[in-house]
């Protein structure tokens, strides 16, 4: 059996096929909610964000450009329902703080798994405190591992304003992380 694409599923979806869509829901509903959870911090509202970014792309189907990948383009549809949910919560850093990630580890010791859970809350807090701009374009990076062209596909940006974009935003996160002893070598490539 031949997988169907993305992008298959999204020009039938276009054309009337909810299945179709129902199918792109079911591929991309937990990339979506943990990019979420990391914008918000608050596992409701990533759920909230979720739906909302599925919602909004059912709605704009008619202005996905099938010659394009299907997936960053959803992604930038997240990122504008996250862009938005923080323009109405004026307080997220003291929401990201809530959130708590586990760290898959094979049999860590406790005192690996605390310093895996601080290290990633760390991060987590030195992201929070990132303008949304610069915020976006890592973590697509580094959690969702896109490329430049996707991330400039994703938000919307010419490959050049996404690709300094990007650079920016790693250095900021850098000089966050500077002066407490994490470094982000390896988690971003």
């Amino acid at each position: 059996m031949v997988a169907v694409s993305d992008e298959m599923l999204a020009v039938s979806a276009k054309a009337g096929q909810c299945v179709d869509f129902d199918s792109l829901v079911e591929r991309y509903a937990a990339r979506i909610h943990a990019f979420c959870l990391r914008a918000t911090g608050s596992a409701q509202d990533a759920e909230d964000l979720t739906q909302a970014t599925f919602l909004a792309a059912y709605e704009s189907l008619g202005n996905y450009n099938d010659e394009r990948p299907f997936g960053p383009w959803l992604f930038g549809v997240a990122a504008n329902q996250c862009r938005m949910w923080h323009r109405r919560h004026s307080r997220e850093s003291e929401r990201a703080g809530k959130a708590v990630e586990a760290v898959e580890d094979p049999a860590p010791t406790p005192e690996r798994a605390y310093e895996h859970v601080e290290t990633a809350a760390i991060i987590r807090r030195a992201l929070a405190g990132m303008p949304s701009t610069y915020r976006s374009a890592v973590t697509l990076r580094c959690l969702e591992g896109m490329s430049t062209r996707e991330i400039a596909d994703a938000l919307s940006l010419s490959l050049e304003a996404a690709a300094k974009r990007l650079a920016r935003g790693m250095r900021m996160l850098r000089e966050r992380l500077e002066g407490r002893g994490v470094t982000i070598d390896g988690l971003c490539s």
